[in-house]
């Protein structure tokens, strides 16, 4: 699942606010050199790119193709072994050094011919050389599927914290514009008489605050431009925009959680090595067992090439190592035991799958309705600003009300858009629990 980007209206004074501010922002950054270069990136381009420069998802993916190739060999147990051969053979048969020189009784044979065996039973040995490396397929891509929601969360997080700093930029231009209104607003009324000087001094200072945190989040925004560039795998820093808008998106009802747990990376790794461990006691139990197997062969031979004499063979072999020094008594009690304890990994993993799940869910659900609860308070927010704004410029209500209410107004903004970042990181935090990152 992709980072949703969709435009979210903001309420109405907010709103026109930000759009004022935008025209700012736009004008400062045509004049910059850095943001005329600025790369503008969707979360399509940004998964392709970062799945293409991650060393360790490329590592990953090539080890769920090593395993997927081993698990393959492991069924050339099952079929026959086939060999070539071919030989030239020069004898002499001579009794003493002197007639071996003189060249005489020595012979020439060629020879050539197919060998073939089969194993009929091996103490179940192949089947559980097949088990062994299938658990060992699964558990990779078990650690691929995990690394995938890691990496996917890491792109998330830093996409969406780029699309705040953004929107914060947006923002603290629009809080500087209401600041500098409302110390001309002052000021007119200091300079008639109508408000102390203490007043005016105050809406200047927080006008100053204001352009600070223009500065604080000019300076945030790239921080949050670098950390989606290591993020993407790129070793410069370079100028980037995110497309797309903060935006909360609904939980829905909760999921099954006993149907959710089984298919977390952590509880298919840990079921992986299970079936690795079980599969490791068969094999050591097959050493209790003779091994039993099938050859045959086709050759001729000759004194010239190609040799005209045929030969062939065939017959059963059967060996049991019956005292190999007590070594197949304590492997499989190390197997055993090796089984237990992934047995036992299993459980907890499952149980720690499921707490994870739960948490994660929880976090997101909490994040999601905190932003509709401070949807609710910039609302009103908004509206007691606007009456207390012509309220102090008709003179019935004193700057000491009205700067509270302007800070409240200000402060619920701010609180409103960390309120949009959070859920979306408590979205990214849940994908990740389930081992969903969007990750190619």
């Amino acid at each position: 699942m992709g980072l949703p980007v969709g435009k979210t209206p903001l309420p109405g004074e907010t709103l026109t606010k930000i759009k004022s501010a935008c025209a700012l922002v736009l004008g400062l950054l045509a004049a910059s050199p850095d943001a005329r270069a600025a790369e503008i990136l969707t979360w399509e381009e940004c998964l392709r790119e970062a799945s293409r420069n991650n060393p360790g998802l490329a590592a990953a993916e090539e080890a769920v193709r090593k395993a997927r190739a081993q698990r393959q060999a492991s069924f050339s147990d099952f079929l026959p072994q086939l060999s070539a051969e071919a030989g030239y053979t020069r004898a002499n048969s001579a009794t003493s050094l002197d007639s071996a020189g003189s060249g005489s009784g020595v012979r020439e044979e060629f020879s050539a011919g197919l060998s073939a065996r089969q194993s009929l039973f091996s103490g179940l040995k192949s089947k559980a050389g097949v088990e062994k490396s299938s658990a060992e397929l699964e558990r990779v891509e078990a650690e691929l599927q995990a690394l995938r929601a890691s990496l996917g969360y890491d792109l998330k997080t830093a996409f969406a914290r780029l699309l705040y700093s953004q929107e914060q930029l947006v923002l603290a231009e629009a809080i500087a514009a209401r600041r500098q209104e409302n110390v001309r607003l002052v000021e007119l009324r200091y300079e008639a008489g109508r408000e102390h000087k203490g007043s005016f001094l105050r809406s200047r200072a927080a006008h100053r605050q204001a352009v600070f945190e223009v500065s604080q989040a000019r300076r945030g925004l790239r921080v949050a431009q670098r950390e989606l560039g290591r993020a993407l795998g790129r070793p410069e820093f370079s100028v980037l925009q995110a497309t797309g808008t903060l935006r909360a998106q609904a939980p829905g009802e909760p999921p099954e959680w006993t149907a959710l747990a089984p298919r977390t990376p952590a509880f298919l790794e840990a079921r992986a090595q299970a079936r690795a461990a079980e599969a490791g006691v068969a094999v050591a139990r097959s050493q209790f067992f003779p091994e039993l197997s099938a050859t045959g062969s086709v050759s001729r031979r000759g004194s010239d090439w190609p040799p005209d004499r045929d030969r062939w063979s065939a017959g059963l072999s059967l060996s049991f190592p019956f005292f190999p020094g007590g070594r197949n008594i304590f492997e499989l009690r190390g197997a055993r035991a090796e089984s237990l304890k992934a047995q036992a990994g299993l459980r907890s993993a499952r149980d720690e799958s499921l707490l994870r799940l739960e948490e994660g869910f929880a976090a997101f659900q909490d994040a999601a309705e905190r932003t509709e609860v401070q949807r609710e308070f910039l609302e009103a927010a908004e509206v007691r600003a606007q009456i207390a704004r012509s309220q102090y410029t008709s003179g019935l209500l004193s700057f000491e009300d009205w700067d509270l209410i302007e800070n409240d107004l200000i402060a619920t903004q701010k609180t409103h858009l960390s309120s949009l970042r959070d859920a979306e990181l408590a979205q990214a935090q849940w994908e990740k629990a389930q081992g969903r990152g969007g990750m190619p």
